[in-house]
């Protein structure tokens, strides 16, 4: 599947929100925007704390390429929970191990349910 098969999957996937403005056709979907502008085909992350959306490196542009869009979108998307429930362990860990300060350790358990939650929703 080419990247602009990708696009034309977002655009008509009914779950995909039409993020276009002036000259750039854009979509997101669960946080992944895919933008083609001047004919030039992008996908960006918006789930980082930067102001910048990230844009995906070759590995991840492959799995869209193969999968396609809504399949590479949760594949992406689980990727970046697995991540953040893993920090989130560690930081757990490391509450109990240290300041075991029990307001933090029950905010850190509900957020990794939450998560945990998400990343289970997306089969």
């Amino acid at each position: 599947m080419r990247l602009e098969e990708v696009f034309i999957e977002a655009q008509d996937h009914q779950k995909s929100t039409n993020l276009s403005w002036r000259d750039e056709e854009a979509y997101m979907y669960r946080g992944i925007k895919i933008s083609n502008l001047n004919n030039e085909i992008k996908i960006f992350s918006t789930n980082n704390t930067n102001i910048q959306y990230r844009e995906l490196n070759d590995e991840e542009y492959s799995v869209f390429n193969m999968i396609g869009w809504v399949e590479g979108v949760h594949s992406t998307v689980k990727k970046i929970y697995k991540k953040s429930i893993d920090v989130i362990n560690k930081k757990i860990k490391n509450e109990i191990n240290t300041r075991n300060n029990k307001k933090h350790y029950d905010s850190l358990k509900r957020k990794r349910e939450v998560l945990i939650n998400k990343y289970s929703n997306l089969n």
